[in-house]
């Protein structure tokens, strides 16, 4: 029987402190041969005026923060659209390490901010297919670049990070106040605006009952004429920024919303995804049980 994935755990992590410069030869080496052939020089300076904080820092502090206990994950995933701090260490190695070294564990990169929708729709398919059972998604955003990214330094961007757990245990949906479970992510193809996509879900969406959670890239046109309640994200999120909003408000939207819509619209490419999530313990269902 295939199984989908519901959301059981949350934590959301914005770092606007930092860590001091530390100066690394190796590091700088590869980063001057990664860079030379394109033109770019290493800019230490700006390494120096940055915050300096990696993925594992990160996504260890998460795992201390998020307020459900979990066990050791089928899956881990991680998602990033910006590179790490410190990009020869293998951060997802770690991680499953500190879960006990049993999970199934890679990362998901060089797609922008799709990269976390597209984990969504990966770890779905292991899920369905009987493969895994359970999921801990991270979603890393670090901005210590040894060179000027205007994405980075002109939004600008924070440091920030999401861990989602979940699972398919279905004895877990009765008498749960968050169960947002996974039912797709879709992808615009070039050229089509975010309101085409939304538009297509529409129809399958409970009237009154779902909320637009949307990214600050988005322009404000594109999310007009869907009918929907809209929660707009504050900017300073490239691929967390809807991840970020649902990590903290997962609980409340719960007792509000049948279905969640997630959608964002990458800036670099113009390209929009999106993914609805429905709440197992809607309230209507609620009223249903009793």
């Amino acid at each position: 029987m295939a199984m989908s994935l519901t959301l059981r755990g949350a934590a959301a992590l914005v770092r606007p402190d930092g860590n001091p410069y530390e100066r690394d030869q190796a590091l700088l080496a590869y980063q001057r041969d990664l860079l030379a052939p394109y033109g770019i020089e290493v800019d230490e300076d700006l390494m120096k005026q940055s915050r300096n904080i990696g993925f594992r820092e990160m996504a260890e502090e998460l795992m201390e923060r998020c307020p459900s206990p979990f066990g050791t994950p089928d899956l881990l995933i991680l998602a990033y659209g910006l590179p790490d701090r410190y990009p020869l260490k293998t951060v997802t190695t770690r991680l499953n390490a500190l879960f006990g070294g049993r999970s199934r564990s890679f990362a998901l990169s060089e797609q922008g901010l799709r990269a976390p929708f597209t984990a969504l729709r990966v770890a779905d398919a292991y899920a369905r297919s009987g493969k895994a059972a359970s999921l801990a998604l991270f979603v890393c955003e670090q901005t210590t670049l040894p060179y000027r990214d205007p994405l980075v330094h002109d939004t600008p961007l924070l440091d920030s990070a999401v861990l989602l757990y979940f699972d398919t245990d279905t004895d877990n949906d009765t008498g749960a106040r968050s169960a947002f479970r996974f039912r797709t992510a879709r992808a615009a193809g070039v050229d089509v605006p975010l309101s085409d996509l939304l538009a297509d879900q529409r129809p399958g969406l409970p009237p009154g009952l779902a909320l637009l959670v949307a990214g600050p890239w988005p322009p404000d046109d594109q999310l007009g004429g869907v009918g929907l309640p809209v929660h707009r994200c504050q900017p300073g999120g490239y691929s967390t920024s809807v991840w970020l909003d649902l990590a903290r408000h997962h609980d409340e939207w719960a007792d509000r919303y049948a279905s969640l819509v997630l959608c964002d619209t990458d800036p670099r490419t113009g390209r929009s995804q999106l993914a609805v999530l429905t709440n197992t313990c809607a309230p209507e269902l609620r009223e249903a049980r009793l």
